[in-house]
């Protein structure tokens, strides 16, 4: 009877640990397909698909298309202005890489693709009680200041992992909507697929993440970008047509998506 009971005792520590240790191995991993948009000058849809797990995300623009130039007027009380519009000169998809230290991304400025690192930022993230459903999942708001705009999130903790689409992380869960107070931005999760796997590695090419420029410098190739298409405005003008230049403070012209002149 004791030889008996002891075997049960060590069946039952056993497999208690093999859960254990299941538990352990299994890592929480999964995609989301979202739809980002930008309403600056233009109106922008970029569809992506986001990989996870516990230590990164990678997102990749999917469905790219080209586009060419337009232009758009506005009337204000300074007179009519004109707003060129570069088209998408560039197959070649955005990305989006996060980690628990660094964020990496993709940019085009005509036809070329540039690759920036961006350093730490402290996302100090302000939690609060409302919720929502988004698809089967209870998801908590929570709301920060970054780069001039103020922006809600929702985020589920069914999925405790802290990422989610573009720059945004360090939430208590995956984030599946995001979107600023001005509707400037917004992104939403279309499609959610999540899974428990001992191998939850994200697979793409990270040597584009050795060849990266800061975001200072990646600014600076922004301003000389936009100089040049001055120029070749100006260049098509008729004679003794004063220079057409660049204002950065011009107060009728549309913000970026970061204002970089703000503290956050």
């Amino acid at each position: 009877m004791g030889l008996n009971k002891t075997i049960i005792i060590f069946i039952y520590l056993f497999l208690a640990s093999t859960n254990i240790f299941f538990a352990q191995k299994n890592k929480i991993c999964g995609e989301i397909q979202y739809k980002q948009v930008k309403n600056i000058s233009k109106i922008i849809e970029q569809d992506f698909l986001m990989k996870f797990n516990n230590k990164e995300s990678y997102s990749e623009e999917v469905n790219v298309k080209l586009s060419n130039d337009s232009k758009e007027s506005k009337v204000s009380e300074r007179g009519l202005t004109e707003t060129t519009i570069i088209g998408r000169k560039n197959l070649s998809p955005d990305f989006f890489y996060n980690n628990k230290t660094d964020f990496y991304f993709s940019d085009h400025l005509g036809s070329k693709t540039l690759f920036i690192k961006e350093d730490y930022y402290d996302w100090k993230w302000k939690l609060h009680e409302e919720t929502k459903k988004i698809g089967k999942f209870t998801c908590q708001k929570a709301t920060i200041k970054f780069r001039g705009r103020n922006y809600i999130a929702w985020f589920t903790n069914k999925i405790p992992v802290p990422y989610g689409p573009w720059k945004f992380k360090d939430l208590p869960g995956l984030i599946l909507e995001v979107y600023d107070t001005d509707n400037i931005f917004h992104i939403t999760t279309n499609k959610i697929k999540i899974r428990k796997m001992v191998d939850c590695s994200i697979k793409f090419e990270r040597k584009q993440l050795k060849s990266t420029m800061s975001i200072i410098k990646y600014r600076k190739k922004k301003e000389e970008f936009v100089n040049s298409i001055f120029a070749k405005l100006s260049s098509k003008m008729p004679k003794g047509t004063p220079a057409l230049k660049w204002n950065k403070n011009c107060e009728d012209c549309p913000k970026g998506l970061e204002i970089f002149d703000e503290e956050n």
